[in-house]
């Protein structure tokens, strides 16, 4: 290993000049492939996808009809564009922000995601209207709907929920015609003495939500003697 550093600038010079052709070819290709892409044709297409809305205030709720898909216009190379989907662009609107009342949120190229090499040209429409409200929270009872009719629920001895009681968030006036939540109708199995399942939570106001779990379990108890009859 004596002398290999004052050997170095010798040894670079003899790699560097015995390898001349492996880098004039290395450049060509990638001339070529520089050459492919930028001179390769633009095209324009169109896609129509779902506008998602994200990130609405605590205590607000969205009251008005927003436009919920919008045309996006998409420019770049044919060789991209030819295998590019709907599924492949997003859009949504960060309510983060938004303010009580009516606001107007511009659709720009921060509110459409696109693959990389190509570029949004157009938004329609390029802005959406959207009207924020004040929500409050009540609890409420749950109720089980139950199915089957009146021979069937003349038969129950006892009906358990849990849990018991839910916590919805809605506009005042829809909380004011409220007096429970009622779950989806359950068709219980009448040939045993107890009957348990897991049912969903409905709702029919509008702008209403359930904080919190959205399904309950509930236990239904015949009388002895009935089953089967």
């Amino acid at each position: 290993m004596r002398g290999s550093v004052s050997d170095l600038p010798r040894v670079l010079k003899r790699f560097a000049s015995h390898n001349v052709g492996l880098k004039f070819l290395a450049l060509g290709l990638a001339i070529v492939a520089w050459w492919f892409v930028a001179g390769e044709s633009k095209v324009l297409v169109g896609f129509n996808v779902p506008l998602e809305i994200r990130d609405v205030p605590k205590g607000l709720t969205v009251i008005n009809k927003v436009e919920r898909q919008v045309e996006v216009r998409v420019s770049g190379p044919a060789s991209l564009l030819s295998g590019l989907r709907p599924s492949d662009i997003s859009a949504s609107i960060d309510l983060s922000g938004g303010r009580l009342g009516r606001q107007y949120i511009t659709l720009d190229d921060r509110t459409v995601k696109v693959p990389a090499g190509t570029t949004v040209q157009r938004i329609f429409p390029s802005a959406v209207e959207v009207v924020l409200e004040k929500t409050v929270r009540r609890v409420f009872p749950v109720v089980a709907r139950i199915g089957g009719g009146p021979a069937v629920r003349k038969r129950i001895a006892k009906i358990a929920i849990v849990p018991p009681e839910v916590e919805v968030e809605a506009l005042p006036d829809e909380l004011s015609k409220m007096s429970s939540v009622s779950t989806e109708e359950i068709l219980p199995d009448t040939d045993t003495q107890t009957y348990t399942t897991t049912a969903r939570l409905e709702l029919r106001e509008m702008h209403a939500r359930i904080v919190g779990v959205t399904n309950v379990r509930v236990t239904i108890t015949f009388r002895k003697g009935g089953a089967g009859g």
